[in-house]
């Protein structure tokens, strides 16, 4: 006879019980017997290992934390850069910015000169050079002048922001003149000296060289300013209002903070942090003398001598990050670096391999030590352990027998309880719960059982009634399409030689927003309408439907073509009366007279037209009158253009222009104006909209439509 569950999942739980505890308790006497035998061969080995890993570990973890502190350290120092690059570049937009504003869009501003008067720390000055004053100043450099004194209040306010005994912010123009404004801390005025004032030009010195050339923010070596304390200087150039070169703009300040972190990140009484730039030159270091030094401006250490500092200062001015060894003066030290990324340079800390290694060889001795005292107390523990392990293996055998009894009688039944409870309902009642409390996976399945009844219940209860509704719905939106389609003209044969007319829609969805409507005003004018609802679906087509109407009954009852101004305002009024959703339209109307090709237009915020005149199509010059809808006090303006024998109109809406393709990019007036032209314009206007419409969709390919797409055409023949 076959066994059942219980008994299968019983001598599954005790052979597997049984065949576990006699593996580990043989792997486990092995291994003590095994221990016990080689241990004192090896255990000199074992604590000479154990006592050199623990070394190299701590020597790693001390690289590590070097590494991390010279990557803190660079990061900060990038921060600091960086906000001094970003407000070059501001300052730069901003000089743009007032070189391209129109002649009436500025105010001349006045500033003090440097060369006549005394300035005050903090006040804003100009500066001419001396081939700048002997020279004749003509009206458009006195207007660039003019334009150019307006960056003061720019920088006026970064006198406060860079804390540092003597900053300087610097407009300084190739014409041959500087604005600028400087801080000097607990000084009153900004001295100059009689040399700087008479030969001074800035054009020569090296910064404004570096601004010259660059194409963003880039910084100049470390110097000292008038105090004597390190600075640095960031320069970008600037343009006019042509794209041309201009001048260079000029953020110095003194970076005491930044040398304060260089001389404090030092470790160890031997340790030292320095600067490297892009060229290999230590610009910033905590030492004083040697190749390390800053004053050592010369020496490029990517060729040293010395192989390992050289190939270091490579790896610096590549923008890597590291530790390495390398010896100086005979004696080895890690040196741990770290780039800053706004200006190319690299942050470097040394610290001498004794620094590192004096905690790694405390930890070995210590290991040593312990280990010996592992190797006393081993042996009574073996021996312990033996005893309590024959102890264990006969009382575990009997507890393995009763609990896996129990384990498997504790498993089978709630599996048995729901085995019947779905038996029930798949018999048909919907009714029935299954209840099993035991926490467990069993528990959560029999709750989906619950659930799955209660929801199958009231799916079959929704199922008819949601199908009906969907049926009912499709049928209206049925209805509404052909009503809207219905509402469309589309009889295009008006049985005349002296035009041709045709047109198109393609809703979005079931119904749109989008129409067109052309008709006949007596016998010699032409009245073409297209127009563009704000929304889609059935909202916008009844709002289409009634824009339509009155559109049309206003232009029925015009006396005069040149009444069809009048005609879109009061059109406008009556659409915006009780229009409580805000809902508006755009809106294109024209009047063609077919006897003298006068075409008399007015636009309401619509997309511009295309007429094709004198052999090619080009966008019709259109007023940018306000939507209808929105505002019902605008007085819409007509305009007017002649046309010629074959001359075409080509209407639209911006489902044509604004289509998208699958990266979102949209068809684009450009791409229309194209198209047009590239199609034989002697040929029927329904293939002429044929042509746009396969342009189109070789755009879109694959892409959803997003909006309606609306096209109408008039060619007159004369």
């Amino acid at each position: 006879m076959k066994s059942n569950i219980r008994q299968r999942v019983f001598r599954l739980v005790l052979s597997a019980s049984v065949l576990t505890f006699l593996v580990l308790v043989g792997v486990a006497l092995i291994g003590m017997f095994a221990i016990r035998y080689t241990l004192d061969e090896r255990s000199a080995a074992l604590s000479e290992y154990s006592a050199n890993y623990i070394q190299q570990t701590v020597t790693e973890r001390r690289k590590i934390g070097l590494q991390e502190l010279a990557t803190a350290k660079a990061q900060y120092i990038d921060k600091e850069l960086t906000k001094q690059s970003w407000d070059a570049k501001y300052l730069s937009d901003a000089m743009n910015i007032e070189l391209k504003t129109p002649s009436t869009g500025f105010l001349a501003r006045n500033l003090a000169v440097a060369n006549y008067q005394p300035i005050h720390s903090g006040e804003a000055y100009i500066f001419y050079t001396p081939e700048f004053r002997e020279r004749a100043i003509d009206a458009a450099l006195a207007e660039e002048i003019n334009r150019a004194c307006n960056i003061s209040s720019y920088l006026i306010p970064f006198g406060d922001r860079y804390q540092s005994y003597f900053s300087s912010f610097m407009v300084s123009s190739k014409n041959g003149y500087f604005i600028c404004v400087e801080t000097a801390f607990n000084e009153e005025f900004i001295d100059f000296d009689e040399e700087f004032l008479t030969t001074y030009d800035f054009r020569t010195r090296p910064w404004y060289k570096i601004g010259e050339n660059a194409s963003s923010p880039v910084f100049t070596d470390v110097y000292n300013d008038m105090s004597g304390d390190p600075s640095l200087a960031c320069v970008t150039p600037y343009y006019d209002g042509n794209g041309n070169f201009a001048g260079v703009i000029s953020i110095s300040y003194g970076i005491g903070d930044i040398y304060k972190i260089v001389l404090d990140t030092a470790v160890g009484s031997d340790g030292f942090s320095f600067i490297l730039n892009s060229n290999g030159n230590v610009i910033l270091s905590a030492k004083k003398d040697g190749i390390f030094s800053a004053q050592e401006v010369d020496i490029d250490l990517r060729k040293s001598a010395n192989a390992e500092l050289a190939q270091a200062a490579q790896k610096m001015t590549a923008g890597e990050t590291g530790v390495t060894s390398i010896k100086i003066d005979d004696e080895e030290y890690y040196l741990a670096y770290a780039p800053m990324n706004a200006s190319g340079w690299s942050f470097g800390t040394i610290m001498s391999y004794t620094t590192v290694s004096a905690p790694a060889i405390t930890a070995r001795e210590k290991i040593l030590e312990q280990m010996e005292e592992f190797r006393s107390s081993i042996g009574q523990l073996f021996f312990n352990m033996l005893i309590g392990s024959v102890i264990m293996l006969v009382l575990l055998t009997v507890w393995m027998f009763i609990g896996s009894s129990r384990v498997s009688k504790k498993f089978v039944e709630p599996i048995q309880q729901l085995s019947e409870g779905v038996r029930e309902i798949s018999g048909g009642n919907l009714d029935k719960k299954v209840k099993i409390d035991t926490g467990d996976e069993l528990e959560v399945l029999a709750d989906s059982v619950n659930n799955m009844t209660d929801e199958l219940k009231n799916y079959m209860a929704n199922l008819e009634k949601v199908t009906a509704e969907k049926e009912r719905v499709s049928t209206e939106l049925n209805v509404a399409t052909n009503i809207q389609l219905s509402m469309l003209p589309h009889d295009f044969d008006f049985n005349r030689a002296d035009f041709e007319i045709f047109a198109t829609m393609h809703a979005a969805k079931e119904v749109g927003g989008d129409f067109y409507d052309f008709y006949m005003l007596g016998e010699n004018h032409l009245m073409i309408t297209i127009a563009d609802v704000s929304g889609k679906g059935v909202p916008a087509a009844l709002f289409m439907a009634t824009s339509k109407v009155i559109l049309k009954n206003f232009a029925m009852t015009m006396k005069n073509p040149d009444e069809l101004g009048a005609v879109m305002t009061l059109a406008n009024r009556q659409i915006c009366e009780g229009n409580d959703e805000m809902m508006f339209v755009t809106v294109f109307m024209g009047i063609l007279d077919l006897k003298t090709g006068r075409f008399i237009y007015t636009n309401g915020g619509h997309n511009p037209p295309v007429v094709y005149r004198n052999g090619k199509f080009e966008y019709l010059k259109v007023e940018e009158n306000c939507v209808l809808g929105m505002m019902d006090d605008i007085d819409y303006v007509q305009q007017e253009i002649q046309l010629s024998k074959g001359d075409i109109l080509y209407l639209y809406t911006d489902g044509v222009t604004e289509a998208m393709d699958e990266q979102q990019k949209q068809y684009g007036e450009e791409r229309l104006l194209k198209c047009l032209n590239s199609a034989e314009c002697s040929c029927d206007l329904p293939k002429l909209l044929e042509h746009v419409k396969e342009d189109l969709n070789e755009h879109v390919k694959t892409a959803a439509q997003s909006d309606d797409i609306t096209m109408l055409a008039v060619r007159f023949n004369g």
